[in-house]
C-alpha cells in the first residue's frame, strides 16, 4: 500500500475519536478489572478501564467498533515506562494505535471511556483530542504515522 493510500485510509478512520477506532492486537496485557464485567455490564467495564488508565496499571478491555460490524477493539495498558503510560488499541485494516501518555493524556482518554460508559461518546471530523498527539498508527507493513498534534 502506498504512503498516500495509507494516509487516505487513516484519514477515513480518524473521522471519530481514536477511542472509537481499532487495529491489530499487540502483546496481550494482563487481565484487567474490566475483564470480568464486560459481558455483564459494558458501562461498568468502561469505567473500570478508565480507572486503570488513570492509575496506569496493566489492563485490557474490549469494546465493539461503532462502524465496523463484527470488529472488536482490543484496548491494552502496558504500564509506566520512563514516566509515560503505554496504551494501545487495535484498528481495522490490521493496524494498531500506540500511545505513550503523560498524566494529562491518561486523564483525557479516561474521560472518553467515562463518556462511552454514559453513552455520550461520539465521533466527528473536528479537532482530535490533545492526548492523540502522543500516539501513532502502526501499519501492517511496519509504517508509522503520527496521530494528532503534539
Amino acid at each position: 500500500m502506498s504512503r498516500h493510500s495509507r494516509a487516505g485510509l487513516l484519514a477515513g478512520l480518524v473521522l471519530l475519536s481514536p477511542l472509537a477506532l481499532a487495529a491489530t492486537a499487540g502483546p496481550a496485557a494482563p487481565a484487567s478489572p474490566a475483564a470480568g464485567v464486560a459481558a455483564a455490564d459494558p458501562a461498568a467495564a468502561h469505567l473500570a478501564f478508565a480507572a486503570a488508565l488513570e492509575a496506569c496499571v496493566p489492563a485490557s478491555h474490549q469494546s465493539p467498533h461503532p462502524f465496523v460490524r463484527d470488529f472488536v477493539i482490543e484496548h491494552a495498558i502496558t504500564g509506566l515506562d520512563e514516566g509515560l503510560c503505554g496504551y494501545s488499541q487495535t484498528m481495522p485494516g490490521e493496524m494498531r494505535m500506540a500511545c505513550r501518555l503523560d498524566e494529562a493524556g491518561r486523564a483525557g482518554l479516561a474521560a472518553e471511556f467515562r463518556e462511552l460508559a454514559e453513552g455520550r461518546m461520539q465521533g466527528g471530523t473536528g479537532e482530535q483530542p490533545a492526548w492523540t498527539g502522543s500516539c501513532e498508527v502502526l501499519t501492517p507493513d511496519g509504517g508509522r504515522m503520527k496521530l494528532g498534534k503534539d
